[in-house]
């Protein structure tokens, strides 16, 4: 069976996706994906029950869990697929492919493809329970992996020339991260080498727009310095102004925060916001 966690959930049992007649059976699919996010393998019951029956007493979330994982086996209509002994609850390797594990798995092989290992992220890991607390660090380590990963792979694809893959690239990077600087760099640097002037003046205007919705605070000098740069470049090719008309010279002269630089940004909490 493959259970997917990235983008979305999903079960599918040999091939095809679990679906439910009745009510959808929320605590048993709770601990499904709480089994995934605590690693997968030989999670402590304490663990478990801590995340899903905090309110419990002692012996009451452990009767909870045991209950929940007989009633999970069956939904999966294996009794083999989720292993209980010794305190410890796992998925069997053998029988359930998760594909939050696999990605993590191909990061960490030698010499990896990284177009391969890109693909297999689909998305926010478990995006409908950000909610919930035990999510959230495994929801923050892969998107951070993926984030380095794609920043990799579009430098790369940039120095050999391959510029519309990296822009692509750096497009899927701001829309996992919009707040980190290199993307929206990247992206200025390749539609400038491409000839594309109104793309690349664009993209320092969403990253300015970003920032100061996000956090707050204008481009880091290295932004704004490459953005001089571009101004220097294309001062002979006319008035400067981007698509929505605002005069894109005057923001070279904005000042920046105090000792910003755009290794900071990559470092700040991760926010999902979609740049305009």
């Amino acid at each position: 069976m493959r259970i997917v966690t990235l983008g979305r959930f999903d079960i599918q049992v040999n091939g095809e996706s679990l679906e439910f007649s009745r009510k959808v059976p929320r605590k048993t699919l709770l601990l499904l994906k709480a089994i995934v996010a605590l690693g997968g393998r030989d999670v402590s019951e304490q663990a478990l029950c801590d995340a899903l029956w905090g309110d419990e007493e002692g012996d009451a979330a452990r009767n909870a869990l045991s209950i929940t994982v007989l009633r999970l086996r069956k939904l999966l209509g294996s009794n083999e697929s989720i292993i209980h002994q010794g305190g410890k609850v796992s998925l069997n390797p053998e029988i359930c492919w998760v594909d939050a594990r696999v990605f993590e798995a191909r990061l960490a092989e030698t010499g990896f493809d990284r177009q391969k290992v890109l693909a297999t992220y689909g998305g926010t890991f478990l995006p409908e329970d950000e909610g919930e607390s035990w999510s959230v660090a495994p929801r923050e380590r892969l998107r951070g992996k993926f984030i380095d990963a794609l920043s990799r792979y579009g430098s790369t694809l940039e120095s050999e020339g391959d510029l519309p893959g990296a822009v692509q690239c750096y497009m899927r990077g701001i829309d996992a991260d919009p707040i980190v600087e290199s993307f929206h760099l990247g992206q200025m640097r390749c539609y400038e080498r491409l000839g594309k002037r109104t793309e690349a003046l664009s993209a320092y205007r969403r990253l300015k727009h970003t920032l100061s919705v996000v956090l707050g605070v204008s481009p880091s000098e290295v932004a704004q310095r490459l953005f001089q740069d571009m101004l220097q470049r294309q001062s002979d090719e006319g008035p400067l102004v981007d698509p929505e008309g605002e005069n894109l010279r005057a923001d070279a002269a904005a000042p920046s925060a105090s000792g910003r630089t755009s290794g900071i940004v990559a470092k700040l909490p991760l926010r999902r916001i979609r740049s305009r």
